[in-house]
C-alpha cells in the first residue's frame, strides 16, 4: 500500500504534475504541523495521490502549500491560518496508516528498523487513532476491515479476489471521507467505487512485486497460489490477476470519465503507474491491460516510444486509441 499508487509524472500537464507534487509537499508540511518534524517521514504516497485526485483543481477550498514548503516556511503557514478538517484528516491518516504497516510488519517478525520505528512514531500513531475519531471518522469500521485481512492472512487465503477485498474496502472509505471533506466533482458514492478500484489493484500489483521476496516469509496469496517451490511468478497467473485488475480499472475508469475530460490524462497516469509497477512496461501488454482509452483531439494520446525517447501526444505518427487497438509507431 505504500508508494505504489502514484501517477508516472511524464504522463501528466505541467499543472497536474506541480499540483501532484504540491499535494505530497502539503501533506509532509501538515505531519510537520500536526506530529511533529520527525513525523515529516510518515508521508504516504497513497494518501497524496488520492487528495489530488479527488479534490477539484483550483477549488476555494483548496488550502494546498507551494512546493518545496519545508524550505519556505510552509508549516509557519499553516500555523497562521489553521487546518481545515480535511487537512487534519490526512494527515491522520497517512500517520495510522503507518502505524498499521509497522504493526503487521512486528507481527510478521520483522527487522530491528521496524521495531525501532515503532518505538520513535508510538505516540504519533496513537496521537493519530485518536484525531481520526474527533474528526468523526469510522475507525472501528476501518479496523473491522483490518482485522479480516489478518484472518485472510492467518488462514492463508489463496484466492487473490477474496485476499485483497479487504484493502478494496479501506481504500473506499478512505476515498468517501475525502471527497465528503473536500470540493470534488466525485459524489462520495464515485469517490467510493474509484478506491475499492484502486485498492484492489494496488494490492495485487504489490503482491506481483514482492512475489520472489515473499516466498515463505511473508503472506502472499501469489505465493500460495503458485506453490512453495516456484520462486517467479508463472505467466498464466500474473495474467490471470493483471486481467482482474484491469477489469476494475475500467469500471473506475467510467466513473472517471463522468466526473470529467481533464481528469482522464490524470488517470491515465495513475493505470500506467501501477503496470510499471507490476512489471508491465512494453507498449504492447500496456495496450492489452490498459483499460483506460484516452480520446483524441487533446493532446492525450501518451506512448512511451523507446525510438524517440519520449512520450508523445496528440494523433499522429499512425496511433490508433481504442480498448482493442495496437499502437503502431513511426
Amino acid at each position: 500500500m505504500f508508494g505504489v499508487l502514484k501517477p508516472q509524472r511524464k504522463l501528466l500537464s505541467s499543472t497536474e504534475s506541480r499540483r501532484h507534487m504540491s499535494s505530497y509537499c502539503s501533506l509532509c508540511g501538515l505531519l510537520r504541523s500536526q506530529y511533529g518534524l520527525k513525523s515529516r517521514m510518515l508521508v504516504v504516497h497513497d494518501i497524496a495521490t488520492l487528495w489530488w485526485l479527488l479534490e477539484a483543481p483550483s477549488s476555494e477550498n483548496e488550502q494546498k502549500l507551494t512546493i518545496g514548503n519545508c524550505v519556505r516556511g510552509g508549516t509557519g503557514q499553516l500555523r497562521k491560518r489553521g487546518l481545515s478538517e480535511l487537512q487534519k484528516f490526512l494527515a491522520a491518516m497517512s500517520t495510522y496508516t503507518i502505524g498499521i504497516k509497522v504493526k503487521d510488519d512486528i507481527q510478521d517478525g520483522s527487522s530491528w528498523k521496524t521495531r525501532l520505528a515503532n518505538r520513535m512514531y508510538s505516540a504519533q500513531f496513537e496521537k493519530a487513532r485518536t484525531d481520526l475519531v474527533t474528526l468523526g471518522f469510522d475507525v472501528e469500521h476501518l479496523e473491522q476491515i483490518l482485522s479480516t485481512q489478518f484472518d485472510l492472512e492467518r488462514k492463508g487465503e489463496k484466492d487473490f479476489q477474496i485476499a485483497s477485498a479487504p484493502t478494496s474496502q479501506a481504500y473506499g472509505l478512505v476515498t468517501r471521507e475525502i471527497a465528503k471533506r473536500c470540493h470534488s466533482h466525485f459524489t462520495k458514492e464515485q469517490a467510493q467505487q474509484v478506491g475499492e478500484s484502486l485498492g484492489r489493484a494496488v494490492y495485487l500489483t504489490d503482491a506481483i512485486r514482492d512475489f520472489s521476496q515473499d516466498q515463505e516469509i511473508s503472506f502472499n496469496p501469489l505465493c500460495i497460489e503458485a506453490g512453495p517451490k516456484v520462486h517467479t511468478l508463472p505467466p498464466d497467473l500474473k495474467d490471470k490477476v493483471l486481467t482482474y485488475v484491469g477489469s476494475h480499472l475500467s469500471e473506475a475508469g467510467i466513473f472517471v470519465a463522468q466526473v470529467g475530460e481533464e481528469l482522464k490524462r490524470s488517470w491515465h497516469a495513475v493505470e500506467r503507474s501501477l503496470l510499471a509497477a507490476a512489471g508491465i512496461n512494453d507498449q504492447k501488454s500496456i495496450t492489452l491491460y490498459s483499460s483506460c482509452c484516452i480520446p483524441c483531439g487533446d493532446g492525450a494520446i501518451l506512448v512511451d516510444g523507446d525510438e524517440c525517447g519520449k512520450a508523445i501526444s496528440g494523433c499522429f505518427c499512425g496511433s490508433i486509441c481504442c480498448c482493442f487497438a495496437c499502437n503502431y509507431m513511426c
